[in-house]
């Protein structure tokens, strides 16, 4: 297991550059929120496209490949940075989508076939977790002026890729999310089985209701689209506002201190996902009210953001809900659809990411209350396609 804290680590200080990235861009060129919607927009078609390009690769179990893929487009990243302008912007935040897409397809598939199956959702939590606080730490740092540079933070992470490429370990065979989805067939089957059988003891009518009602309540899972529509949905609503709030706040608070507070709320995130690891986070009944508080939280929480601390605020709320909102959906995901086609799960998450990014920059020249409406529209959406 030491494989995965490792790899975890590596992929948080990897995603730290996305904030760092995207906040950068937003405060020393000059754009439009139109731009940063498109910005955002691209980084989440190329992760889509790649993602699904590379579903094969990651079902087949090459798990080595993608990793030396993220690698050399991290590489391409860096070069389109060295020089920046508002195309190699562009460049350089899509080649790091093609990374991250690439390493959590890597870290996704080796946990699935080296992780036994009734550990799967505690490694993911174990794994966000770790990736959150890594990528909160570099945050933080990065807000400290004259500790780490950006250039340093690309040279880091291309260190980072190298070693999670020799250490991560190979997969030879692809039996255990086989070997899963047969026991889940089979389970199946007998649910129906004992379900049927209950005909049998019609003479004991409080006998049928418990065998036939516990065989059935306990298949009876949401439908694999539902999910996905969900993720969608509820990452469209998260880009929607995060999308304009550099260009919302850039007047009014200053680079550092958005780093710091996207860094403090990636570590109170990830220590509260710890704290709360033994809850149920695979169930609709535990994803509905989430997805419903963190509507509120995005739409009223605008408002009352003045200084750091209210910045802070808002962004550890929103990001905490989010990440639970996330493994909840993702357990749900891997437990119907046996662990194959994660890509899927990914490219719905940044399909929503798409939609919020361009959608959130056209609307906020609109004015407030356009935009907070076609935010709570989104938000219910999420909600209810899981009811």
């Amino acid at each position: 297991m030491m494989w995965l804290f490792i790899i975890s680590i590596v992929y948080g200080v990897l995603v730290s550059l996305d904030p760092i990235l995207f906040v950068f861009i937003g405060y020393n060129l000059e754009v439009s929120g139109a731009y940063m919607g498109l910005l955002s927009a691209i980084w989440s078609i190329a992760y889509v496209l790649i993602s699904k390009a590379l579903n094969r690769v990651a079902d087949e179990g090459y798990n080595k490949f993608l990793l030396l893929f993220a690698f050399g487009s991290l590489g391409i990243a860096y070069l389109c940075f060295r020089s920046l302008n508002h195309i190699t912007a562009l460049l350089s935040y899509t080649m790091h989508a093609v990374s991250v897409a690439s390493m959590n397809l890597a870290i996704s598939v080796t946990m699935l076939e080296n992780i036994d199956s009734d550990l799967w959702q505690t490694s993911s939590i174990l794994q966000r977790c770790l990736s959150s606080l890594a990528r909160g730490v570099v945050l933080i740092v990065m807000s400290f002026e004259g500790v780490l540079s950006i250039h340093n933070l690309f040279w880091i992470s291309l260190t980072l890729a190298v070693i999670s490429l020799i250490l991560t370990p190979s997969i030879s065979l692809t039996l255990a999310r086989k070997i899963y989805r047969l026991s889940r067939s089979l389970d199946e089957l007998g649910m129906y089985i004992k379900a049927s059988s209950s005909i049998l003891f019609l003479d004991k009518p409080n006998l049928v209701q418990h065998i036939f009602t516990y065989s059935w309540d306990k298949w009876n899972t949401i439908p694999p689209y539902k999910i996905l529509i969900s993720t969608t949905m509820t990452t469209a609503l998260g880009d929607y506002v995060f999308t304009v709030l550099p260009i919302i706040l850039r007047n009014y608070i200053v680079l550092s201190n958005m780093w710091m507070a996207y860094g403090i709320a990636a570590v109170l995130s990830a220590i509260t996902i710890a704290i709360l690891k033994d809850l149920s986070t695979n169930r609709r009944g535990f994803a509905i009210p989430l997805i419903a508080i963190r509507t509120c939280v995005l739409i009223l929480g605008l408002s009352v953001i003045k200084d750091l601390v209210s910045l802070t605020t808002y962004i550890v709320l929103s990001s905490l809900l989010y990440m639970l909102i996330d493994i909840t959906l993702y357990n749900m995901f891997i437990e119907v659809s046996a662990g194959f086609s994660t890509a899927n799960y990914f490219i719905s998450r940044e399909m929503g990411s798409i939609l919020g990014s361009l959608i959130g920059g056209i609307m906020i020249a609109f004015g407030d209350t356009p935009f907070l409406a076609v935010a709570t529209v989104i938000g219910s959406l999420a909600a209810l396609i899981l009811i």
